[in-house]
């Protein structure tokens, strides 16, 4: 058995996740909503866990399922239309106010800081975006890039600050539509892949405070401007020059330079686009001016192919070597593992379901699972700050999946909600029994069941 630090609380995590959602909390924000009108058999509180938290190891998220799992916490049992009608615009508005509250919640309480080498920023903000196939059926209401029917999830997250921002889309909608630059960004780096490159982007981010670093799109052919850092093999003169005409030449293994792009205006839609960071790109035919920008280009030499990673970004020499900026760049491979959280084991891409409602409310769902998974996460390593990093974000994701329907019963006896004796044996009532009554079955004709008098005398 692993050494427990200190003396804790044998009801710690019960207690930091009845905080993060109070009872109280929730009912009220399930009324307030419209989501609950009366008392009926289904409790928010009870609903709400069961369906953060009460599912099986390699249980996909059903609507059969998560009604299962209800009636298995709550020995209530339930006609499946009844359950099914829940799934509703209420509930939608009722999880988006409770995963709005727990991002908040995450927020506040960090276990991780930025290093010495950071100083001056406050956090890392990884944006990106993954693809969900869903069924033929919602092909006009989620439209396909390269499925009929598809559904894009948009996610930045702070490496450090926990901020993350969750956004839905039809699986067409581009990246560089999905991203919004405002105030928000200042003293932030934001790190991109190519999906979300574009000149006015990045311009968007410097103006309001922020910094970048991004991959340089293989078709990008800049002006270099001057040279930032000068090697002791760089002995040719490349100052004016466009960066594929020399690049072939070059032989040093960092390559740190100023570039100067050029690129079509933009214009604020209104003033309140303008507040909420929106805008609209001029297409040429507008015949607007070109705007020049000077960026910092870092080249990595990779041996083995001979050839550049390049990275483009406005931090400046001084805030990072051109070393470490290639190495922050790294830092955006947590996003993937947060998707492969989401979808290898809280299954997000599974959903069968072909109404738009039910497939919004699973995915919030599976983005409340995650923010919980990620505040007990954070809790653990204060409680073992020595032992912090090596709690590694996939194999917590694994930990926390095997043991999130237990901790779910712990929650709910905290909460006050305790189990009914009788609760398997009314769940096996309820599940166990064929609702169809007069059905034929195969060994009818053959067995009879036993009378109580003939079980007494087995027993």
């Amino acid at each position: 058995m692993a050494p427990i630090p200190g003396k804790i609380n044998p009801y710690e995590i019960e207690n930091i996740l009845n905080k993060m959602f109070p009872p109280e909390w929730l009912r009220d924000t399930a009324a307030k909503t419209g989501y609950v009108q009366r008392n009926r058999k289904i409790d928010p509180v009870t609903f709400f866990w069961v369906v953060v938290l009460g599912f099986g190891v390699g249980m996909q998220r059903t609507l059969a399922s998560l009604r299962r799992a209800y009636e298995t916490a709550s020995a209530e049992t339930l006609v499946p239309s009844s359950f099914y009608d829940r799934f509703n615009n209420g509930l939608i508005a009722f999880l988006k106010e409770c995963l709005a509250h727990g991002i908040a919640e995450l927020s506040s309480h960090n276990s991780l800081m930025v290093s010495d080498k950071l100083k001056g920023f406050k956090d890392l903000i990884v944006s990106d975006g993954t693809v969900i196939r869903l069924h033929d059926k919602l092909a006009k209401t989620f439209p396909g890039a390269r499925g009929k029917a598809e559904l894009k999830i948009h996610l930045a997250t702070g490496i450090t600050g926990n901020t993350k921002s969750i956004a839905l889309y039809s699986g067409k909608t581009a990246e560089i539509k999905t991203m919004r630059i405002g105030t928000w960004v200042e003293d932030n780096v934001l790190l991109f892949d190519l999906g979300y490159f574009k000149y006015e982007l990045f311009s968007r981010i410097r103006d309001n405070g922020g910094y970048f670093v991004s991959k340089l799109k293989q078709s990008a052919n800049p002006t270099i401007v001057s040279v930032l850092h000068t090697h002791r093999d760089n002995t040719i003169d490349i100052a004016g020059k466009k960066l594929k005409d020399i690049l072939s030449q070059l032989k040093q293994e960092m390559l740190d330079i100023e570039i100067e792009v050029s690129f079509k205006g933009r214009t604020p839609k209104s003033k309140k686009a303008e507040k909420d960071g929106t805008f609209e790109i001029y297409h040429p035919k507008n015949g607007k001016p070109k705007v020049k920008e000077t960026f910092r280009l870092v080249g990595v030499l990779n041996k083995e192919t001979n050839k550049y990673h390049l990275y483009l970004t406005n931090i400046s020499p001084q805030q990072l070597t051109a070393e470490d900026v290639a190495l922050l760049y790294r830092a955006r491979w947590s996003v993937e593992l947060l998707f492969k959280e989401l979808k290898s084991l809280y299954q997000l891409d599974v959903i069968s379901s072909g109404v738009p409602a039910v497939v919004e409310l699973l995915v919030l769902v599976a983005m409340l699972t995650l923010v919980v998974s990620h505040r007990l996460l954070n809790h653990m390593r204060l409680l073992a700050p020595e032992k912090s990093a090596r709690f590694t974000p996939l194999r917590w994701a694994e930990s926390f999946y095997a043991i999130a329907p237990v901790i779910m019963g712990r929650v709910l006896k905290v909460a006050g909600i305790d189990e009914d004796p009788l609760q398997i044996i009314i769940y096996f009532m309820g599940e166990g029994i064929d609702p169809n009554v007069n059905r034929e079955r195969l060994l009818s004709p053959w067995v009879t069941p036993v009378n109580s008098q003939v079980l007494n005398t087995i027993d």
